[in-house]
């Protein structure tokens, strides 16, 4: 029982590392970068539609350290996503959650790029299946 917490605690900053590697940043507004996440090896990203300002000259901090450009491929201001096209191929995309396994009441991780290291937080999954609704 005295090593639960040190152990819980290493298991987290383990699936931190792991997942961080799935984690971007995003330079598509004014003096505030934003995080997007690796849908594909090939350079796809999603993020939200309210962090990308503008359709060029878009910036990308990978996880290794290093800058990419990237375009802009696609925006739904009603769900608030974005696709972005960086130029970049062979990154790590990460594993997705067994989505059925997930209950309410389990811990989730937030993770975020928003600089040049990785930023987390963690929560409990408060509600599941909802319905997605948007104004259209």
């Amino acid at each position: 029982m005295d090593a639960l917490l040190p152990n819980l605690s290493q298991a987290i900053a383990e699936t931190v590392e792991v997942a961080s590697k799935g984690v971007v940043q995003v330079d598509a507004r004014s003096r505030i970068p934003a995080s997007g996440v690796l849908w594909s090896a090939d350079g796809i990203i999603v993020t939200a539609h309210h962090v990308v300002e503008r359709d060029e000259n878009i910036g990308v901090g990978l996880p290794d350290g290093s800058s990419v450009s990237a375009k802009l491929v696609g925006r739904d201001p009603s769900t608030d996503i974005v696709v972005l096209q960086a130029e970049a191929s062979g990154l790590e995309v990460p594993a997705w959650a067994d989505l059925e396994a997930l209950k309410v009441g389990h811990f989730v991780l937030g993770l975020g790029r928003p600089g040049k290291t990785i930023r987390a937080t963690l929560g409990i999954a408060g509600v599941l299946g909802e319905s997605w609704r948007t104004p259209m």
